[in-house]
């Protein structure tokens, strides 16, 4: 009986299915923004040190992140696409292995961030007491590795399967759990980063029980267990995940590489409070960026089930109605940032001169927010059919080899201006190169080999 609520991703009222699936993906991950915002709220009023020290652990993390996107993402497009050829069993096994593939990571990466997480903050140019919050707040997150992999897998495997729902409710559950325990943590126990890095944990653990209780009881459609791993044929079974899993993987890790320069840049060209600065700033674009993100992933699976069932006029008619959808909200985002940009700034810091540089910054990260809208879809249309090369061209490039070279030219070339300038061309120019892809070939997609 409860199976049968979950949407049909079949439904011929494409639209309301898109807002239906999507529209729970966008509160969750804005719900995860909201999260480090407010995260960010209470360390920078605790000291701007602290804020610092969190803001340069962030590429570490980012690499963690890479690993579970690259995993979620390739579970998330298996499933969909097995659901529509009719093969539930095939999408419990592609769920069973990214799970295992998260814990067996996990173990990895926890490993090698309590090993070398001081001299990984020395490369990012990590001083003082920024240094040593930085570092406070790595080993704790960095030892539960393995929760925030699971974490990201488990949202994917309910969003592909279609119950998004699951995913917000989930989601909201740990921001409520990580907003209580912020303040308390902090400031009532006085533990600093310290206290932020656990309430993290400990909601992260909260998020990880709701699941294992939604694939106990059963509440989807897939059903993950140690003997669907034990039907696989590992090689085939792998190579999804390295076709697309890798190269989602290799987007955020070229981010965090990215990320890492630029924070390298704000330590050569500004001050701790500049640095602070761009850390509120960056934080209030993810406002903006993570709920664009979630529509596509929410929607997703509706691609990947009609490319599965090789229904291409389903296929452009749902891809339409992403792009149109994430292009009106991107622009809309990017028009709140550029008008009130100082306001926005002003809920963390109420100093007239970080006010005013955040708003700055703000106002050329608009672009960024504006581009994202467009070209985000089109590496969800890439995915759902299968298409990893332009998938990875497309994705890799505004946070990769399009932006890492600017954002080693642009501070030297304007200073810290160039920081904020790098993103947000490097967001236009891949949208350019988006828009050639998809129009060059959009009336050849290949649906007919997306079962092979």
């Amino acid at each position: 009986m409860r199976k049968r609520e979950l949407p049909d991703l079949n439904d011929p009222a494409i639209m309301r299915l898109i807002l239906r699936l999507a529209l729970p993906s966008v509160a969750g991950l804005s719900i995860n923004a909201i999260n480090q915002v407010v995260d960010a709220f209470f360390v920078s009023h605790y000291a701007l040190s602290a804020m610092a020290g969190v803001t340069l652990s962030i590429p570490c993390f980012m690499l963690v992140g890479a690993i579970g996107h690259g995993l979620g993402i390739t579970a998330s497009t298996e499933i969909g696409r097995a659901l529509g050829r009719g093969n539930a069993n095939n999408a419990t096994r592609a769920a069973s292995l990214a799970l295992a593939l998260a814990i067996i990571f996990g173990i990895i990466v926890a490993t090698l961030i309590f090993l070398f997480h001081v001299p990984i903050l020395h490369i990012l140019g990590a001083s003082g007491d920024a240094f040593g919050e930085a570092a406070i707040y790595m080993r704790i997150l960095g030892a539960c590795a393995i929760l925030v992999l699971l974490q990201i897998v488990c949202d994917f495997i309910a969003i592909g399967e279609g119950n998004s729902r699951f995913s917000m409710y989930t989601l909201i559950g740990s921001f409520g759990l990580n907003m209580t325990l912020d303040p308390i943590l902090i400031f009532g126990f006085d533990m600093g980063v310290a206290g932020a890095a656990w309430a993290t944990v400990i909601s992260q653990v909260a998020a990880l029980c709701a699941y294992i209780y939604y694939f106990r009881i059963r509440l989807g459609r897939v059903h993950p267990a140690v003997s669907a791993l034990r039907q696989l044929k590992w090689r085939p079974a792998l190579y999804p995940f390295a076709k697309l899993g890798i190269p989602a993987s290799s987007t955020t890790i070229l981010a965090s590489v990215c990320f890492a320069i630029l924070m390298q840049a704000a330590n050569v060209h500004g001050t701790e409070d500049e640095l602070a600065g761009l850390a509120i700033s960056l934080r209030i674009v993810l406002l903006a960026i993570l709920p664009i993100i979630g529509f596509c992933l929410g929607a997703q699976p509706i691609l990947s089930y009609a490319a599965g069932a090789h229904n291409q006029n389903r296929f452009d008619a749902v891809f339409k109605g992403i792009v149109l959808y994430c292009t009106g909200f991107s622009l809309s985002c990017a028009l709140i940032a550029f008008l009130f940009g100082d306001l926005l700034i002003t809920a963390f810091v109420d100093r007239a001169e970080l006010v005013e540089f955040g708003g700055h910054l703000l106002d050329i990260l608009a672009i960024q927010i504006a581009c994202i809208g467009i070209y985000q879809p089109m590496v969800s249309r890439f995915q759902a059919a299968n298409n990893a090369r332009h998938a990875a061209m497309v994705s890799m490039a505004p946070q990769g080899y399009i932006q890492i070279p600017l954002a080693i030219l642009l501070p030297m070339a304007v200073g810290f201006d160039g920081i904020v300038m790098a993103p947000a061309l490097a967001a236009v120019l891949t949208t350019l190169l988006a828009g050639f892809l998809t129009f060059s070939g959009i009336r050849s997609l290949p649906i007919k080999e997306l079962s092979s």
